[in-house]
């Protein structure tokens, strides 16, 4: 029986942690590790969200050229592909940075950097790797290929009335969900553990 993996893209596979660093450099605010405390610094102080979207342009444009993978990544894809799993990257992105934040082509840059990356041996094919511009038509992808798992840093898609009952859940970077069926993760590494351990 066919096994499969579905992993989520920005801010899972791809850890933004040091663009954000610098982009708070850069623009000289308050130091954040992470995207999810940007985004909450900035929207403090610009209830229209442009400081916010103006932010997430760069990062994911300009700020690639600093992210890493996610912790455990590399280990977690090695152990799937010898346990016979297909892996697939279903992603909610749209093509382009608003016309504010310049127009930039997001997907040909997201490739890019796969290609780049430790983690391209597994994600060889075009078939393997979606984009959608919708968290609704993200999670319609997650159903149509039939994804055994799938993991995410944000909790609002697994929340979806579409998502797929069969598919199991992994939070990641997250301590505790109210939904049981939600297994929350530190990083890959734990997911690897669990798995092994027959979830």
């Amino acid at each position: 029986m066919r096994k499969s993996f579905g992993f989520d893209l920005d801010n899972t596979l791809i850890d933004y942690s040091a663009a954000v660093e610098e982009y708070c450099r850069i623009k000289t605010l308050i130091t954040c590790t992470n995207i999810g405390m940007l985004r909450e610094q900035l929207r403090k102080n610009n209830e229209s969200d442009h400081e916010w979207q103006l932010a997430q342009g760069w990062i994911y444009t300009e700020g690639l050229k600093f992210a890493q993978v996610g912790l455990g990544s590399v280990d977690l894809c090695k152990y799937l592909i010898q346990e016979g799993y297909q892996l697939f990257i279903v992603s909610h992105k749209t093509s382009h940075t608003p016309d504010f934040c310049g127009n930039t082509p997001l997907h040909d840059l997201a490739n890019n950097w796969i290609k780049k990356s430790v983690i391209s041996d597994y994600f060889k094919e075009t078939e393997q790797i979606y984009y959608e511009p919708t968290r609704e038509l993200k999670v319609k992808r997650i159903r149509e290929l039939a994804l055994n798992y799938f993991v995410d840093d944000l909790e609002e898609v697994f929340k979806e009335s579409e998502f797929p009952i069969n598919t199991k859940s992994f939070l990641i970077y997250k301590s505790s969900s109210q939904n049981s069926k939600i297994k929350c993760v530190g990083d890959f590494s734990d997911i690897k553990e669990i798995l092994a351990n027959g979830f």
